[in-house]
């Protein structure tokens, strides 16, 4: 589905008691509708959805199964992810392996928000899901993926140690988490356009912004993560582990003032910001200059380039988010 078409038309008074509009003729061909079709009309408010009849009838409930036999675990967890993403209510393995294999494939189910184990067989295993689709918000998804980050920066940028880098780890496992659902929430109202403006007056440009915006934050906690692998593996005296973790305090602070311009869709700030992306790369070469040949010291910089490149990312969705964000002159 495209942006919303905005045009404007007359209203014609039809009678003492009746007001009629004509509809547009690429809509009437769009939805193969012709003369004497009944057509929908729901008031929500100040606005009037219309539809063809027949169009707000009940989403599927989709059934998937997977074989699973000759296949790696990480090949399940694809077609799982997948059949989830995609909006699969019932998803069923089968296969022998499922026998000597059962708690690592009972685990690709738990790794997804309300995906449960409701069967099982030395051969199957049935996972249910029973998320209302039309009361997840994608609004309220990427709060959450964003105050896991912030606390992904919080333990990050400090303490590089291997325990500190488990927690990490697991932190970036519920973001994943998080985004797989609101990659799901994204494609169902993309699917459901109605749905998607009665229930959270989104239009199908928003839930593009909201997917891109979910996608830079999964990046963006990845990269933390990997940062963290590597700086846990540096040797540093106390001089050095300071200046790491002072630069890694600016690349927290960058990005806690690119949420803040995201969240109030401000434009001009958003604009002023951009040119961090470019000191905050110059100072990461001087870091590297700083610590030379140090093992190490490269996979993590290499990391930080990539967190730096998504966090920019997602302050150019303010001043390039089109109607999303679109908040008139920057003045």
């Amino acid at each position: 589905m495209g942006c919303l078409m905005k045009e404007f038309r007359k209203l014609i008074s039809f009678g003492k008691n009746s007001f009629v509009i004509s509809l547009p003729k690429g809509w009437i061909i769009q939805n193969k509708l012709i003369k004497g079709d009944l057509i929908h009309i729901e008031d929500d408010g100040q606005n009037l959805i219309l539809s063809r009849e027949g169009s707000s009838s009940p989403v599927a409930d989709k059934r998937k199964v997977i074989l699973v036999d000759n296949k790696s675990l990480e090949a399940v967890e694809r077609e799982i992810n997948s059949c989830y993403i995609l909006n699969y209510r019932t998803i069923v393995l089968k296969g022998e392996q499922i026998r000597t294999n059962i708690r690592n494939l009972q685990s690709l189910f738990h790794n997804l928000i309300a995906l449960e184990v409701m069967e099982q067989t030395p051969n199957t295993l049935v996972a249910k899901d029973f998320l209302n689709m039309d009361k997840v918000s994608v609004e309220e998804i990427i709060h959450k993926m964003d105050l896991v980050t912030r606390t992904m920066f919080n333990e990050g940028s400090k303490d590089f140690t291997e325990e500190n880098y488990i927690s990490v780890n697991d932190r970036d496992r519920d973001v994943n988490r998080l985004y797989y659902l609101l990659y799901r929430a994204a494609l169902f109202n993309l699917d459901n356009p109605l749905k998607a403006i009665k229930n959270f007056n989104l239009t199908a440009v928003d839930f593009v912004n909201f997917l891109l915006a979910g996608q830079f934050l999964e990046g963006i906690a990845d990269e933390i993560r990997r940062a963290c692998r590597y700086c846990y593996r540096l040797t540093l005296n106390k001089e050095q582990t300071a200046k790491l973790e002072s630069y890694l305090e600016s690349l927290k602070s960058y990005y806690l003032a690119t949420m803040k311009v995201y969240y109030n869709r401000d434009i001009k700030n958003a604009l002023e910001l951009a040119p961090k992306k470019g000191e905050l790369n110059h100072n990461l070469d001087e870091l590297e200059k700083y610590f030379g040949d140090a093992a190490n010291l490269g996979k993590a910089s290499a990391r930080m380039r990539r967190m730096i490149s998504f966090i920019h990312n997602m302050g150019r969705l303010v001043y390039q988010g089109h109607n999303y964000f679109d908040k008139g002159d920057l003045d």
